[in-house]
């Protein structure tokens, strides 16, 4: 019967030594993944950055407001009008009546 327990501790000891040594084996490949995973995300994060920056700058220059017009001289012609024809200031309303 000794024979029996000493061969059961001499395998469960085996079998012990053999897991420590598949798990310590795949742990640097398992680190070495998500290395290459966290530098993976690292260079996706930079490219939406460059990405949102080049966004915000396109933003801004379309935002700019454009220059209001100076001077604009329009004809009228022979339409009906309210007011002075020489006013500083004329508002002129466009409308369809279908």
């Amino acid at each position: 019967m000794k024979r029996w327990k000493s061969r059961l501790f001499l395998g469960i000891a085996l079998t012990g030594i053999l897991l420590a040594a598949l798990a310590s084996a795949q742990q640097p490949q398992q680190s070495d993944d998500l290395k290459k995973d966290i530098e993976a995300i690292k260079e996706s994060q930079k490219a939406i950055q460059k990405d949102v920056q080049e966004i915000k700058a396109l933003l801004q220059s379309r935002q700019q407001p454009a220059a209001p017009p100076q001077n604009v001289v329009l004809d009228l012609g022979k339409n009906a009008f309210k007011g002075e024809r020489t006013a500083k200031l004329t508002l002129v309303e466009f409308s369809d009546y279908q």
